[in-house]
């Protein structure tokens, strides 16, 4: 709708749990105060993987909300890795969150939470707690498989004894300490998120290997008001299914759902 308005970007910086915070944000050039959506991007990942969610709802004439979450292991946020679970990854948000309603160019009655694989569970988390204060949510393959890989002791290559939590353990090229398994293994993530009661949409795609769909049909069926696009494509839709990801945000956020 507005994709051929100039988009302004800006960076900025907030203290989070001893931490530096570093994200952007970007928004089309228009006056007034703009809707937002705070993008918060999946494990192993940073802002460069959100950038292309963000522009979505820029182009809708969203104010988007880009950043890398503390000690996440990646990205330009300060903090060791070995600190972070999605508990701590949930406090950086509602900072952000914090942040973002205090902007004089954002409707602070319109901010809409959204997030990729664990940043889509961490939004979820996100969001019950700040219901007042979140319009609507939007989760790309939400990893809500998390709690139950940790309590069985597999969190993608990781393999570990879940009674014995090791003190340190990698996942991909990410050292995580036992914090983050042991926060998992605490959640149940339907209980969790799903008495969330204001409109929610979920992209999965149904070529997903490392969170099986079934975890985001069970959510759209816990959800009180929850519309479930499937597509075909992977996790992180890297190979296939943005373009259709892209077209569902589109027609969610056009709607009166």
């Amino acid at each position: 709708m507005f994709g051929a308005s100039k988009i302004i970007k800006t960076r900025f910086e907030l203290d989070s749990q001893g931490c530096r915070l570093r994200g952007f944000i970007l928004r089309p050039q228009r006056t007034g105060r703009l809707p937002a959506v705070i993008v918060s991007h999946g494990f192993a990942s940073c802002t460069r993987d959100t950038k292309k969610y963000a522009r979505v709802f820029v182009d809708e004439g969203y104010t988007a909300v880009c950043f890398d979450f503390c000690m996440s292991g990646s990205g330009k946020s300060s903090g060791s890795s070995l600190g972070m679970s999605v508990l701590t990854e949930k406090a950086d948000l509602l900072h952000v969150l914090d942040f973002v309603k205090g902007l004089d160019f954002v409707n602070p009655d319109h901010i809409i939470l959204a997030g990729c694989s664990q940043g889509g569970f961490v939004s979820a988390l996100a969001a019950v707690e700040r219901e007042d204060e979140v319009e609507r949510l939007v989760l790309y393959y939400p990893a809500l498989c998390i709690p139950d890989d940790a309590r069985r002791g597999q969190m993608i290559n990781a393999k570990f004894d879940p009674a014995h939590v090791p003190e340190q353990f990698r996942a991909l090229f990410v050292r995580l300490g036992a914090k983050y398994a042991l926060d998992a293994q605490g959640l149940d993530p339907f209980r969790e998120i799903c008495g969330f009661s204001k409109p929610v949409l979920i992209v999965h795609g149904t070529k997903d290997k490392l969170v099986d769909i079934s975890y985001s049909r069970r959510a759209a069926r816990d959800f009180p008001n929850c519309r479930l696009v499937e597509v075909s494509g992977d996790h992180g839709f890297i190979f296939s299914g943005f373009p259709q990801s892209k077209r569902a945000t589109v027609e969610y956020l056009r709607s009166n759902h």
